[in-house]
């Protein structure tokens, strides 16, 4: 069913991403309001309470007579119980016998009803026993009904008739405080009725909600609309009389009736409306609930009982069940027939109110609680009657049907209390007290609701309205939510609310966006209407006319091809529009094949033909003839787009479309004629100016497996059909299991089955994988030729008219689908990008063309200062003749490579053809004629030499078989129009010459050699010479006549060759050399002789004058020493005929005539044969005028030439040299196949990602720094241009900046060879360009290509990528290629070769990272970076920092949903957002897109959220680049190696919605950086921490782990690092022990005890790491040390005299501390050297220095101990 306009925005709003961010917020904040909520309603029960609704015990009554309890009612204090007793033998009824009085005792653990005296009570007052006796008196059969308290009252209704609503009503008065009731009378039968069981108001419908059309229904308050014709009773919720369907049908009995035939009342109840429809002829009426939050309608009968609303429109109940406005309903099971409203008893606390449905038959109560707050029914509780205490204590029972004395009751604890009970408890004093219960449960209420509301999973646009109203409406119904108490509620309401407005913006968004594309669809469809409205009521006269108009309805597809890209636009109309259409062009193309197959179709086209041909015979200059041959040009065009129709029509009639091509077909050659006239005239004016055996069934079962494989057309069929056939052979095996000689046939066709099936499932496979191959491979060829076709296009309109209507776009659309069908899922996935791909590649490309390309593309702009040519010529292999040698060339570069095949090499005669049908000496148009008499000879096709001589005479029927019979040729390059009109002259000269001419057909030397031959018959077979020459005489005579009557050769053909053997054997016996004919040539001509009879040979003219010319020219003696000389050799006819040849030639040469020389051959077989002859006199030179084609052979339009040498010449040609050019042609192509292949042309061009963005940073900065170095490299266009090239482009930055990408993009458009190099394929143990120096195949691979590029030397593009990842030796090959010698050392096939690349459009690429793979920074070799332009991408360059920044956005563009559609417009648009979102005045009609409001602000919400990750990516990335240019020895902290590159920000940008708030966006970047942390191969913690610091959102307990771990890594790289050795461990801390030594020298000095403590326990700690460590010291730092020792026994020397009184005396810690330092130096240090003295090679002298060492402090130790003895010894002697 087609989406309304509605569900396509619910739809669209539920696919968004940014949907499923706001629900996910949205459902943490009704998880927060549910707790909230259920917090306020704890604490609302603990101050006010609550009462659940719970049974609590069970009692019984008991009655002095059997009886049937009816009823019962609480009476103040006492319990009022009514029954009915039918004792037979009774007179009177008493009031006992009717009623009885109990009082409720509520004991401790028992529940009693006490009965009470009623002879005391108001039931024995005087008037009313009166009234009882006689109501009893009078009606014999009354019978008491119910009992009830209302209004102050008390009611006891009895039925007195046999009707129910037959009653006397009994009443009483009751005292506010109960226990006081007055009789009033027995008049009370209005005071009993039941209410009104509706609360709200029917209203009926009537003609005034009637809304006519094809589909009338009736208005229900704009909201539904509503019908019951046609058969089923509909509901819609659209007014749309156009088609009958709704949201809800059910059928009707009666389908004929129209619209006012049917009832229907209605009833709008809150956010619900109530239909009750009664359709016509029906009884009984139908209801039905609209809910206009769900749009879902339900049909509930029981409403048609009773229908009560819920409080604080809930929604509404019913007997047996409820119906929420959520949608939520619920149905109770039990008796519900008869049930009405009876009452509604509301709890004091607000939150339970209590419904009373009645049955006033039976007597049945049924009693529904429904709580406010969980807005929920309970289950009901069925009795036949109950009674309410003050306190909520409710008495239920129900009734036995027999009678009986004893009545259980139930009793139940209730929230149902009195008014009068609430008032009695204390009043509450909180702050909840004062809200009060009642509203804090109306509130609480609320809340869920609105909780209610979020949780459904309803996705419109009215929902989140609603959610978003009530959010904010419920401040307005609950004052208190706004106090101070109650702010996480409110501040929690006003998020849900903020959160539904993002929802509801959201909707609006795709709102304002829909009605934009309604708009453009609009257009459209106005469009549409006029173009196929002009297209119905036109008529055409012209094929121009028709063309145009065909063309309008493509026009109009592509259009509808370029909206169908907008957001929210209708696709079922697109669809149906692009329907109609199609069946307008079909239709269309209908009409045109039916005005093409007219004969005056093309007259327009023919008469134009006629006034151009006129206008090229009357043109005197070329300026005539110009503007004329313009208009063939544009009659042409006009002719292949009628072609290209034809070809695209469907016409079933063969025979037509026959004569529709023949006829176009003859316009073009009209028209190439015409223009070739032109031509031939311009240039002319220029130089002027199974299985049935046994039994029936087995016959039957052997055809059913013969139809099965045929039903079976697909695998999955297959095994149906097996399935099947097996249960049949299982029922023929069982029918016959009792005859042993039919089993092994059935189990052998049991095989047979098997096999078949299997067999045939797989050649279904096989085929369907066939099927997909060729459809893929058809594919890729479409698309191929579909990117060539789309990148010549110079419009976006002409681009999306031909990406929607061409017909190869629409084959691969179906291709696609058909792929599809076979389950080919894989490959229609390929196809499908592959196209999407290559339309976005198109429209970047035609973007190119605008902005940096020049000069038709020739010329493209690097930069504002360079230009360069762009190859426009793919790089592909060919075949060229180089030196005498046949090469392999690359297009476009200096690659020739020699071929190795010595086959070609033999066959240099065809290296310069280009056609089989021509040659420098045989014209086109002349083999088309040879052919086409070559096939009328032979007669093995509808052409026959008769048919030919009947036509000779009509030049336009000898065109018109030339053009048919070239149409298939169309390997032979035949030109319509131009070598068929030759042809056809050609034939017209030679088919009366070959008539006439007879057998001189034939070259002379044929003619000789036959007569020859002919006359050594008798001496080659002496036996039987002359039988043999009857014998073929007669047969060629026989032969010819077959031919004659049937065209039948045959019999010629096999004579033909049997005499082609005679004559081999002849002249291989008589070797003759034949020059200028062949055997087979000869063969035919003396069979074509023999055939005519004994007339003789034919002579011609030219051999008969020769030979008189020698009886002239010699005299007698002469003549007769020839003749004597001639017999002599009689039996050498060799030698006769080469004798007289000389002769021949000599007297030709004597004469001076040239053209006598060709019958030479002739002339001296008639004089040597001696047979005899038949003079001819026909003329054999011909002439052909008017030609059009070129050749050499031709000039000025004549082509002259002899008859037989045309035979000949032609017959050579079609024997000889076209066989051995296609075997040629067939081992060059084999050859070039095979060299494609091994070189990989395909991998070597460019091929920019689809995703590529020419961004301003690539304008303004990358492609200026590129031309630069590029025309240093290559040299620019233009008198600027280098002649000393040189350089390097080496490009360093982290991964992810688009290195690659943007060198291929300038390699694409420059047409460059892109030779990119996989250096970690080198690695670093390649150092040699030699392949055959490789470790690994991959490696060898690499370097061919290296080499290969060399080879190529001119349009390459050398592209080392990652080149961290290689040997620096490796890269220092390159050095000289980079400086001004342009010269390189490489290997080509095994052999070193020096390449010089001077001069050539040769460009050396390099990228790579600041790190290697283990982590260390790249260094780049000196020398070639001294050459080399180095850029860092990832880097700003200087005053670029804008348009760097920006380039994250650009680069983003198509991975964000919203954003993709920039990156094929303008980018201007995209500049401007991006001003527009930073807050710039910019206004919206600056743009040149059409965007709408909610469109542009979407936009600019996604481009402020990608700021912010921006920021976050730029401050990441500078620091990499600052921390990766750092060196380590000055690091203070560990190295950052997290990346800001433009892989990280597409990886945030496509998850960027415009609804995400703040905190989205920072935990968004948080969790990417918290991936990208754990991909490092370590420093996981450090570089996170770093990133916080970056952010500036760093923890106290970050800060101080960050603190920590940088004080670790400096600690660490002051021992030398992780990987230091042991002993530089210990020099490190050596030089640290000089250094803390150097600070207790200070301390000593200054006489500061605190310090010198502090630096003892130092250097102790320090001695005692030392003592661990193990390694060497270096003599410096020992050095060091030694000097700081003796600085101290100075300092220590200097102390003064402890006689003298000092503050700061030495400390025994000094002492302890020196003998610590002295034991470690002397029992740790000393030692380890000592130890390690082998190992590690240390000299005499160090070893003497730590002696030294060792003594001094020795000596130190032992002058503190001294001078501390001494004063202690001195403090003695003072006391």
């Amino acid at each position: 069913m087609p989406q309304t306009d509605t569900q396509v925005v619910d739809n669209a709003v539920a696919q968004a991403g940014a949907y499923d961010i706001i629900r996910k917020r949205l459902t943490e904040q009704g998880h927060t309001l549910s707790t909230l909520t259920q917090t306020l309603n704890n604490e609302r029960l603990s101050e006010f309470g609550g009462v659940q609704f719970n049974a609590i015990g069970r009692t019984r009554i008991r009655t002095e007579n059997n009886c049937i309890a009816r009823d019962i009612v609480q009476v103040g204090d006492q319990l009022l119980f009514g029954y009915n007793v039918f004792i037979g033998l009774k007179k009177d009824t008493r009031v006992n016998d009717v009623f009885a009085l109990f009082t409720f005792d509520r004991q401790a653990d028992q529940l009693e009803l006490v009965e009470s005296d009623i002879t005391q009570s108001f039931l024995f007052e005087a008037r009313f026993k009166s009234d009882f006796e006689e109501l009893y008196r009078y009606y014999k059969e009354a019978r008491l009904v119910q009992l009830i308290n209302k209004n102050g009252k008390l009611l006891a209704g009895f039925q007195v008739g046999e009707r129910e609503n037959d009653l006397r009503v009994f009443r009483w008065s009751i005292s506010p405080d109960g226990k006081q009731l007055d009789y009033i009378d027995n008049r009370g039968e209005r005071d009993i009725q039941l209410p009104n069981q509706y609360d709200f108001e029917w209203i009926e419908t009537n003609r005034d909600h009637f809304v006519h059309g094809k589909h009338p229904h009736v208005n229900i308050a704009d909201t539904v609309f509503v019908e019951t014709i046609g058969g089923d009773l509909t509901i819609k919720i659209e007014n749309n009389t156009e088609d009958g369907l709704g949201i809800y049908s059910e059928p009707v009995d009666e389908p004929n009736q129209s619209l006012d035939d049917g009832q229907i009342n209605y009833a709008l109840v809150g956010h619900l409306v109530l239909l009750a429809i009664t359709p016509y002829k029906e009884t009984t009426t139908r209801y039905l609930v609209y809910n206009t939050l769900t749009e879902n309608v339900d049909r509930i009968d029981a409403i048609g009982d009773s229908c009560i609303q819920l409080p604080e429109d809930h929604g509404i109940i019913f007997p047996g069940g409820y119906y929420l406005e959520t949608g939520d309903t619920k149905s109770f099971p039990g008796d519900i027939d008869g049930l009405r409203f009876k009452r509604v008893i509301r709890s004091p606390n607000g939150e339970d109110v209590l419904f009373v449905f009645y049955e006033d038959v039976a007597g049945k109560v049924a009693l529904f609680s429904y709580n406010l707050i969980t807005k929920s029914l309970q289950n009901p509780i069925f009795s036949n009657g109950y009674a309410l205490y003050d306190d909520g204590t409710l008495i239920v029972f129900s009734a036995e049907q027999e009678p009986t004395r004893v009545h259980p009751m139930q009793v139940w604890q209730t929230s149902y209390i009195s008014d009068e009970y609430a008032s009695q408890q204390p009043e509450s004093t909180s702050e909840l007290g004062r809200i009060g219960n009642s509203e804090l449960v109306r509130g609480i209420s609320d809340l869920y609701s609105i909780n209610q509301l979020i949780q459904s999973d309803e996705v419109s646009m009215r929902h989140y309205e609603e959610l978003n109203a009530v959010s904010k409406k419920i401040f307005d119904q609950h004052y208190w939510l706004d106090d101070t108490r109650h702010s996480d509620i409110a501040k929690n309401l006003r998020q849900i609310a903020e959160t539904a407005e993002l929802v509801i913006d959201e909707f609006e968004k795709v709102q304002s966006i829909q009605k934009q594309s309604s708009q453009a669809l609009k257009e459209a469809k106005a469009q549409q209407r006029s173009l196929l409205t002009r297209i119905a009521t036109t008529t055409w006269e012209t094929a121009s006319q028709f063309i145009s108009a065909i063309a309008d309805i493509r026009k109009q597809r592509g259009h509808i091809a370029t909206i169908r890209e907008y957001r929210y636009i209708n696709q079922d109309d697109l669809a149906q529009m692009d329907a109609e259409l199609v069946e307008a062009e079909q239709t269309l193309g209908a009409s045109t094949v039916d005005f093409l197959g007219r004969e005056s179709a093309l007259t327009t086209y023919t008469e134009r033909t006629t006034e151009f041909a006129a206008a090229i015979e009357n043109a005197e200059t070329n300026a005539d003839i110009r503007p004329v041959l313009t208009d063939i040009d544009d009659t042409t065009a006009q002719l292949d787009l009628l072609s290209e129709l034809v070809t695209t029509l469907k016409i079933d009639d063969t025979t037509l479309r026959t004569r529709i091509v023949d006829g176009i077909s003859e316009v073009y050659a009209n028209l190439n004629q015409t223009k070739a006239k032109g031509s031939q005239k311009q240039k002319g004016l220029g130089s002027e100016e199974a299985t049935a055996q046994f039994s029936a069934q087995f016959k039957l079962f052997s055809q059913s497996i013969t139809n099965a494989l045929g039903i079976a057309d697909t695998p999955e069929r297959c095994d149906e059909q097996l399935a099947k056939l097996l249960v049949q052979l299982e029922d023929l095996e069982s029918q016959f299991s009792g005859f042993e000689q039919f089993l092994a046939d059935i189990l052998e066709k049991r095989e047979a089955l098997y096999d078949a099936f299997e067999a045939h499932k797989q050649s279904l496979m096989e085929a369907r994988q066939r099927r997909a191959q060729t459809l893929a491979d058809s594919a890729a060829r479409i698309l191929t030729s579909i990117e060539k076709r789309s990148l010549r296009l110079t419009e976006i309109d002409e681009l999306n008219t031909y990406f929607a209507s061409d017909a190869l776009v629409l084959k691969s659309t179906e291709i696609v689908g058909q792929l599809r069908e076979l389950d080919a899922d894989v490959a229609a996935d390929d196809i499908a990008s592959r196209f999407k791909g290559l339309k976005e590649q198109a429209i970047r490309t035609l973007r190119d063309k605008t902005d940096i390309f020049e000069d038709g593309g020739k010329v493209i702009k690097l930069g504002p200062k360079h230009r360069f040519s762009v190859n426009q010529q793919e790089l592909d292999l060919t075949i060229i003749p180089k030196e005498d040698r046949l090469t392999f060339h690359l297009i476009g570069t200096d690659y020739y490579e020699p071929v190795a095949d010595e086959r070609l090499h033999q066959s240099q005669q065809f290296w310069a053809m280009s056609q089989e049908s021509e040659t420098n000496t045989v014209y086109r148009a002349e083999y088309l004629s040879y052919l086409i008499l070559e096939t009328a000879q032979s007669g093995n096709g509808e052409l026959s030499m008769q048919q030919l001589l009947v036509d000779a005479q009509d030049l336009g029927a000898l065109t018109k078989i030339a053009r048919d019979f070239s149409t298939p040729l169309y390997k032979h390059g035949y030109q319509k129009g131009i070598h068929d009109h030759d042809a056809a002259r050609i034939l017209h000269a030679i088919l009366p010459a070959i008539d006439a001419a007879g057998t001189l057909i034939y070259e002379p030397e044929a003619r000789g050699i036959a007569q020859l031959f002919w006359a050594s018959v008798a001496q080659i077979h002496p036996d039987d010479g002359e039988t043999k020459r009857q014998n073929w005489q007669q047969r060629a005579q026989s032969a010819a006549r077959l031919h004659h009557l049937f065209n039948d050769n045959s019999a010629l053909a096999q004579l033909s060759a049997e005499l082609a053997g005679e004559i081999d054997s002849f002249l291989a016996s008589h070797p003759i050399k034949l020059t200028q004919t062949s055997t087979n040539r000869v063969s035919a001509y003396l069979v074509d002789e023999l055939a005519l009879g004994n007339k003789g040979f034919a002579q011609s003219q030219h051999a008969k004058s020769l030979i008189d010319d020698c009886q002239h020219v010699l005299d007698s003696d002469s003549r007769h020493a020839l003749e004597e000389s001639l017999q002599t050799l009689a039996t050498e006819p060799a030698q006769q005929w080469a004798l007289a040849k000389h002769w021949l030639e000599a007297v030709a040469r004597n004469q001076g005539d040239k053209t006598t020389l060709r019958f030479v051959p002739e002339a001296a077989a008639n004089l040597v044969a001696k047979l005899e002859l038949r003079p001819c006199s026909e003329k054999l030179q011909l002439q052909v005028d008017d030609l059009l084609g070129d050749h050499t052979r031709i000039d000025g339009q004549s082509l002259k030439f002899s008859i037989d040498e045309y035979m000949q010449r032609l017959a050579h040609h079609h024997q000889h040299v076209v066989p051995e050019y296609l075997a040629y042609l067939e081992s060059r192509s084999a050859l070039m196949k095979r060299e494609r292949a091994r070189l990989k042309l395909n991998s070597f061009k460019a091929k920019p990602l689809s995703s590529f963005v020419r961004n301003r940073l690539v304008n303004e900065s990358y492609l200026p720094i590129i031309g630069d170095n590029l025309a240093k490299q290559m040299g620019a266009v233009g008198d600027s241009k280098r002649t000393d090239l040189m350089g390097l482009l080496m490009m360093i930055s982290p991964p992810g900046y688009g290195k690659t990408t943007l060198m291929e993009y300038v390699a694409n458009r420059l047409g460059l060879i892109f030779m990119k190099i996989n250096c970690p394929a080198l690695g670093h143990d390649v150092t040699s360009l030699d392949p055959e120096q490789a470790p690994n195949s991959t490696a060898r691979q690499e370097l061919e290509k290296i080499n290969l590029a060399f080879e190529m030397g001119n349009n390459v593009m050398l592209y080392l990528d990652d080149i961290q990842h290689t040997h620096p030796e490796f890269l220092q090959k390159y050095i000289s290629l980079c400086d001004g010698t342009r010269r390189i050392e490489g290997v080509w096939r095994g052999e070193t070769k020096t390449y010089d690349m001077r001069g050539k459009k040769f460009c050396v690429v390099m990228a790579g990272n600041p790190y290697t793979e283990s982590g260390e920074v790249f260094k780049v070799p000196d020398m070639l970076a001294n050459r080399a332009d180095i850029y860092n991408l990832g880097d700003i360059l200087g005053g670029m920092e804008a348009q760097f920044a920006l380039s994250y956005i650009e680069n983003a563009l198509t991975s964000n949903p919203v954003l993709a559609p920039l990156a094929t417009r303008d980018m201007n648009d995209l500049y401007k957002l991006v001003g527009i979102a930073q807050g710039q005045n910019i206004a919206t009609t600056e743009l040149s897109h059409q965007y709408s409001a909610a469109e542009i602000n979407e936009i600019t919400n996604v481009l402020q959220k990608l700021f912010v990750i921006q920021e976050l990516i730029l401050k990441v990335n500078q620091q990499y680049i600052k921390s990766a240019a750092q060196a380590d020895r000055y690091r203070t902290e560990p190295p950052f190696k997290l990346q800001g590159s433009y892989r990280n920000m597409n990886k945030m940008a496509e998850k960027v919605s415009a609804v995400m708030n703040d905190a989205e966006i920072l935990q968004l970047m948080e969790d990417h950086y918290q991936g990208e942390a754990q991909l490092l191969t370590n420093g996981t913690e450090e570089n996170l921490l770093k990133l916080a610091e970056l952010r500036g959102n760093m923890t106290e307990d970050q800060a101080r782990r960050w603190e920590q771990i940088k004080e670790d890594f400096r600690r660490t790289k002051s021992l030398g690092g992780d990987d230091a050795d042991a002993g530089t461990r210990i020099a490190n801390q050596v030089m640290d022990l000089v250094k803390g030594v150097g600070l207790l020298k200070t301390s000593l000095e200054t006489s500061s005890q605190s310090h010198l403590e502090a630096q003892a326990a130092q250097q102790t700690t320090l001695i005692s790491s030392l003592s661990k460590q193990q390694g060497k010291e270096t003599k410096e730092r020992l050095s060091a040390l030694i000097h700081s020792m003796d600085q101290i026994g100075k300092s220590l020397r200097e102390q003064p005299s402890p006689v003298v009184e000092v503050v700061n005396t030495p400390s025994p810690k000094i002492v302890s501390t020196l003998d610590a330092l002295a034991s470690a130096m002397e029992n740790s240090i000393q030692p380890l050297i000592l130890s390690m003295e082998k190992k590690m090679d240390i000299d005499l002298r160090t070893l003497e220095r730590i002696q030294e060492l060792t003594s001094k402090i020795e000596v130190a130790r032992k002058h503190a101990s001294e001078t501390t003895r001494r004063r202690e010894s001195g403090k003695k002697n003072e006391g």
